[in-house]
């Protein structure tokens, strides 16, 4: 009884559009995270783990940037285009404007900063090649997924991410199977020529399908301030999730930040099923956000027991199966299993606080959850400051459970207070369209 009402109820989800579409996108998603999670352990294995702890540091670092990057032109184009898709040339030849440019600023204040964080550790080549691939490369790549999605062209966008994971998975095994010794250096070369191919494959596919770029400067200069407001809250979210690696492997030391990241990327991986979630609905959160902070949470309500299901039985799972890391891994990962089981409530948190988050930008709030996120990262730095030089990677797990608590609990406060501040409708609460 119970069994043929779940295929009942299973059936009816999958007859919607739009969960059809973002079930075979999370397939496709999926394979390329299992190719992810392959790469990954190769070069884990490969790298000693002071090695794996720099390049991570590095990788880290570049992380923190990337979202000034584009400057929110991703965001804006979607923004844009879903609403008219004839302004599509224009704001895709500005995103790639905005991206060169703005990479090579960054990539060289990253070098200068290099110099202060791992002058005794990597050579200037290896910092710049991982540079260059996590900047520049990954930032043509995100705007070109960016670029298909505002034409809801999400199979494309997997096809893309597929390739993103394939290419450093082959990478990995020319590193552990090639002729060349598997040092960092080779790693960075590996790693940079995959992240090239990826880029231009991105690009190329946009400009075929969609249309070649234009470019009108002074548009998109008319566009900064709302694209700085998307770029704040972007880094600040990347600046919680990574400035607690580069902060070990600065303060700490490389062993440290590789135990903490080994434990850090099997939880970013358990994401990708809410990510993808997230993605497909985003349009949706403006459409709807145009009738105010109800239209927008409406869509987030419909999401909230599938993501507190999901993040429920990643938590249990994390607990449960840490133990096999270091059979995976090596036996020099066997502090990992502490860091799982420590950080296991992580997937479940971003996603309550992603909804939020979402509901408030669809809604214009888009200042509001740039404040909540700034104000976070700079809890985030504070207590690593605080926390790693005694107590090394728990201390980082702690500041990444104190501060992502606390951004939860605004995100949340900031919602309920705009919704029951808003004039309830007169009319039924807005459903997500089949699009």
């Amino acid at each position: 009884m119970m069994l043929q009402f779940l295929k009942d109820r299973l059936a009816k989800i999958y007859q919607h559009q739009f969960f059809r579409k973002t079930f075979w996108t999370l397939i496709a998603r999926l394979g390329g995270l299992g190719m992810q999670l392959g790469y990954f352990v190769l070069v884990a294995r490969a790298l000693t783990v002071e090695e794996y702890g720099l390049f991570i540091g590095v990788s880290a670092m570049a992380s923190l940037l990337i979202s000034f990057a584009g400057f929110g032109s991703g965001d804006i184009l979607i923004k844009n285009v879903s609403r008219d898709r004839s302004l599509f040339s224009v704001y895709w030849g500005n995103a790639l404007l905005t991206a060169f440019i703005s990479s090579a600023l960054l990539i060289g204040a990253c070098l200068a900063a290099s110099q202060i964080f791992f002058a005794d550790h990597g050579s200037p080549l290896i910092v710049s090649l991982i540079l260059f691939s996590d900047i520049f490369c990954l930032t043509l790549w995100n705007i070109s997924g960016d670029a298909l999605s505002s034409f809801d062209k999400l199979y494309q966008v997997a096809q893309t991410d597929f390739l993103y994971s394939t290419n450093k998975l082959m990478a990995a095994l020319i590193l552990v199977l090639g002729v060349w010794s598997p040092t960092i250096t080779t790693w960075a070369w590996l790693y940079c020529i995959s992240s090239v191919v990826t880029a231009l494959y991105s690009v190329g596919l946009v400009c075929s399908s969609l249309g070649m770029p234009k470019y009108r400067p002074a548009l998109a200069l008319n566009n900064l301030k709302e694209g700085v407001l998307f770029s704040l809250s972007y880094s600040a979210e990347k600046i919680n999730g990574d400035i607690d690696k580069t902060m070990l492997a600065s303060a700490a030391t490389f062993e440290a930040t590789g135990l903490y990241a080994a434990g850090s990327r099997f939880l970013t991986s358990a994401y990708t099923p809410l990510h993808v979630l997230f993605g497909n609905a985003y349009m949706r959160y403006f459409k709807h956000g145009a009738n105010g902070i109800r239209g927008s949470f409406s869509v987030g309500r419909r999401l909230l027991p599938a993501v507190l299901a999901y993040g429920g039985l990643a938590t249990a799972g994390f607990i449960w199966l840490a133990p096999l890391l270091p059979r995976l891994l090596g036996d020099a990962y066997a502090d990992t299993v502490v860091v799982l089981r420590w950080l296991s409530p992580y997937v479940l948190m971003l996603g309550v606080q992603a909804i939020a988050a979402d509901s408030l930008t669809g809604a214009g709030f888009q200042s509001w959850r740039s404040g909540v996120n700034v104000a976070t990262a700079l809890l985030n730095i504070g207590l690593n400051l605080w926390l790693i030089p005694t107590y090394s990677w728990q201390g980082a797990v702690w500041a990444t459970l104190i501060s992502d608590g606390a951004k939860l609990l605004a995100l949340w406060g900031m919602v309920l207070f705009l919704f029951y501040r808003e004039p309830q409708p007169p009319a039924t609460a807005a459903t997500i369209p089949a699009d």
